[in-house]
């Protein structure tokens, strides 16, 4: 593997999905899209990461030769949210990846083939330099988290750079980064004065490139360098949009072809993807990559290795320049620095002609207000509760956040950074802001500039986000501060291209529950008491408490409270739960203990009579209600009525002299119903 002739080749998966969970639970809500997984998180694991970690390499006949691990051979970076998912969510999986890393380790003198993420996917060219230095950070230690040693690289969303990341980076400890050819300028070889243009990806990819951290007079701005790939542009583009994941004896072809044996200096190629491509975008892909790496390369002496190893073996002998370096920089996915994420610059997804993204800009506008709001409170109300900087208490908060189910990791950050950690009030007033930058930056997360529509599900999960983040300035705030309203007016400023909604009716619309989440979740547990589920009811959410009143004719009467001792968060309702005598089930939420809820004289009373009664109150169906709450009840009651069927079958069996051995006759001269029941009673 030393020869300078020979054949070295670095296939890299980007693995990115954007944060999905409801800001409120924390939980990915069913999405009906995914169907019939539960969510894209669950369906791309299914179709990609999973089959990944173990792929099936099969023989001319078809038979299953082996069992292929593609994480030991490509390099790769995981989203850290999306990580965090396939830890709890899928851990035969994460536990294959964490193996791929420490093999490829082995192999590769040390270098393992997963490198870190920026956290949540923001642009970092447009971010602030703090918010810039928190995202390296918890991308760094999330990464720790998972692979017990520090990452060499780390991916920037959309490969999005200038000189302050390029400077960032450096200052991180962050030794390289993979980018686009498109987002070279120009390069010369360490030590000459003569810089060659590139600026037309006519950059050679095979070998890497130092960027020095110089300001535009060129005089140096920090210690270090930053070295970096470039990806081959047309073979990269191919893997997604030519379908070489069909065929690996194709797809090794073309990697050869790139191969130049006239060369006397190292050659990488280097391929740059869409992650997703391997199994989701292209079924089997997987598969494909798997023969690839262990039956096409071995053949024809092409030896798959990691950038890091790459770069110890040859270090760069040239420096590169890149295009707007220094004002807003560049990224691979925008002609136009990066425009797409900050204003109508033309790239998008496509739609209509008449379409356009101006909504771009009133979008981050909003953002950005709610932002200096959060940071000018942040700055003011922290340091009442900590003698740590409040920027570096935010940056040590991910030590919660790589397992929020972790109550001693929790309680040891407090003692590290609060003044009297055992103050409950004060634990939860400190958490409460750095949650509150959490969400904020989550609002940023590239995906909701990126597609066409300001309607889509990635704009309106960011406004989530920012609603989230806007409740819980609550207590900072003077009474009636209206930084919603503020919001709202900069968002109205949007309008969409599908229905020309504007984003303030978007953001009404979509993000703002027609029913608050607690609630929702205190109405899903009063009806689990109604239906006389709550002896089967399990994984209960240890923040709501419930009590049963009273009941009378198929109507449930509940008082229920929501507690969230961390973020002093409290909340009580009286719930009114009717069964019709259409088995339909109708919700009354009063908020409060103390309220004129009551039983209805007439059970059958209908939604509008419901709503007329109880004009201040949620009045809702329970189809309304949390689409995995109607999953969990419907699974108890088919579980408890189930139990009941079998046992009444059982007895009919046994009354009527039939057994098991019944089903044992050759002639089938059982009834076909009986045969189903005695089935159903085994």
């Amino acid at each position: 593997m030393n020869s300078k002739n020979q054949l070295y080749f670095t296939i890299h998966g980007h693995f990115y999905q954007p944060p999905r969970e409801n800001p409120w639970t924390g939980i990915i809500e069913n999405q009906e899209s995914a169907y019939p997984f539960h969510d894209w998180n669950d369906r791309i694991a299914h179709e990609c990461y999973s089959p990944n970690g173990a792929s099936r390499l099969l023989s001319p006949t078809g038979r299953i030769q082996d069992i292929v691990n593609n994480y030991e051979y490509m390099s790769f970076n995981i989203g850290p949210t999306l990580m965090n998912w396939i830890r709890k969510k899928a851990p035969e999986t994460y536990q294959h990846i964490q193996e791929a890393d420490k093999k490829s380790a082995e192999r590769l003198n040390g270098h393992g083939n997963a490198i870190a993420q920026v956290y949540n996917h923001i642009i970092m060219p447009l971010a602030s330099p703090e918010d810039r230095i928190t995202q390296i950070r918890w991308g760094i230690r999330d990464f720790e988290f998972h692979f017990n040693r520090k990452p060499e690289a780390i991916w920037l969303a959309e490969t999005a750079i200038n000189m302050d990341t390029v400077v960032d980076l450096i200052r991180e400890g962050i030794r390289f980064t993979i980018l686009s050819p498109t987002q070279a300028e120009s390069f010369r070889k360490i030590g000459d004065s003569h810089w060659s243009d590139c600026s037309h990806t006519n950059i050679d990819t095979s070998r890497p490139y130092r960027i020095y951290p110089k300001d535009a007079e060129g005089n140096t701005i920090c210690e270090g360098y930053l070295d970096v790939f470039f990806y081959h542009p047309s073979l990269s583009s191919a893997v997604g949009f030519e379908h070489l994941l069909r065929d690996a004896n194709v797809f090794g072809k073309r990697i050869l072809d790139i191969f130049d044996p006239k060369k006397t200096e190292p050659q990488l190629v280097n391929i740059g993807t869409d992650g997703e491509s391997y199994g989701h975008h292209e079924p089997f892909g997987d598969m494909c990559a798997a023969w690839l790496f262990n039956k096409y390369a071995p053949d024809h002496h092409m030896v798959p290795v990691n950038y890091g190893w790459f770069l110890e073996k040859f270090p760069p002998q040239y420096e590169v320049k890149l295009k707007n370096v220094y004002g807003e920089g560049s990224a691979w996915s925008c002609a136009h620095g990066v425009g797409r994420w900050i204003r109508d610059c033309g790239c998008s997804t496509g739609g209509p002609g008449e379409w356009n993204q101006k909504w771009r800009t009133p979008l981050r506008d909003a953002f950005d207000h709610l932002k200096k709001l959060a940071d000018d409170v942040f700055l003011r109300e922290f340091p009442k509760y900590s003698s740590i900087n409040p920027w570096e208490a935010r940056n040590l908060y991910i030590d919660c956040l790589v397992d929020s189910k972790d109550e001693e990791r929790s309680k040891k950050f407090l003692k590290h950074i609060l003044k009297h950690p055992d103050n409950e009030k004060e634990s939860a007033a400190a958490l409460r802001l750095l949650e509150i930058q959490k969400y904020v930056m989550f609002s940023y997360t590239s995906c909701g500039w990126f597609f066409n529509d300001l309607e889509g599900l990635e704009p309106v999960q960011n406004m989530r986000y920012a609603l989230r983040a806007i409740e819980l300035f609550k207590p900072f705030l003077p009474f009636g501060h209206p930084i919603k309203e503020e919001v709202l007016s900069i968002l109205a400023r949007a309008v969409s291209n599908e229905h020309q909604w504007n984003g303030a009716e978007i953001f009404t619309r979509f993000a703002v529950p027609e029913i608050p989440v607690t609630m929702k979740l205190m109405a899903e547990r009063a009806v689990v008491y109604h239906l006389k589920l709550n002896d089967i009811y399990y994984d209960k959410d240890s923040r709501i408490h419930t009590e049963k009143k009273s009941s009378r004719r198929r109507q449930t009467l509940v008082l229920s409270s929501f507690r969230d001792t961390c973020l002093q968060e409290a909340l009580s309702a009286k719930i009114l739960v009717i069964t019709d005598h259409l088995g339909r089930v109708n919700i009354v939420v009063c908020e409060g203990s103390y309220n004129d809820l009551s039983f209805v004289s007439d059970p059958n009373i209908s939604i509008a009579e419901l709503r007329s009664l109880y004009p201040t109150a949620y009045v809702v169906r329970l189809r309304d209600l949390m689409s995995d709450s109607l999953k969990r009840i419907n699974q108890l009651s088919t579980q408890k009525y189930l139990a009941k069927i079998t046992e009444t079958f059982s007895e009919v069996a046994l009354q009527q002299g039939l057994t098991v051995d019944s089903l044992a006759d050759p002639d089938h001269t059982l009834p076909d119903t009986m045969r189903k029941v005695l089935s159903l009673d085994i």
